[in-house]
């Protein structure tokens, strides 16, 4: 564990931590990065609680069929989460803002941690569809974890 993860974990062991805000994409997490996940929440004693913002304000229609990716892997990241032996639930949202959403669920749970994983997106991608992660950074009062899009170690 590099010293800064370890100065993270120290400090929110010392806080009491109960909850952990995992956001999950419609992109397939490697089972590797969601074990390492798995293992740091299991360490602190915390459950995960994975969340899957859909673009769209409701179900059905075009934001449902947009959602069944998400929903997939939503469900396969529970699973994965839940053979770890790690408390874990899931949330499933639509919002036309998804930075917002993920901080109204973190407030909601009074969760101590959010995960984010960064994707490998250009220029144009993040014009059109906004920089969820700094979005969240620049609005949060709950520390955040950024995952690299390549990363795959430990915690």
């Amino acid at each position: 564990m590099t010293g800064a993860v370890r100065g993270v974990a120290v400090s929110l062991i010392m806080r009491g931590m109960s909850k952990i805000v995992l956001a999950v994409s419609e992109r397939w997490v490697p089972d590797s990065r969601v074990d390492a996940i798995a293992d740091f929440a299991a360490r602190l004693g915390d459950t995960i609680l994975a969340v899957h913002v859909a673009y769209g304000t409701e179900p059905g229609g075009a934001s449902g069929e947009a959602a069944v990716p998400g929903e997939k892997t939503l469900e396969q990241i529970t699973a994965r989460l839940k053979t770890k032996g790690v408390k874990t639930e899931s949330l499933l949202l639509f919002s036309d803002d998804l930075g917002a959403a993920l901080l109204h669920v973190a407030e909601e749970h009074k969760a101590s941690l959010i995960i984010l994983g960064l994707a490998a997106k250009g220029m144009l991608t993040r014009l059109l569809e906004g920089n969820i992660a700094q979005s969240v950074i620049r609005s949060t009062k709950v520390p955040v974890l950024l995952l690299p899009p390549e990363w795959a170690g430990e915690l």
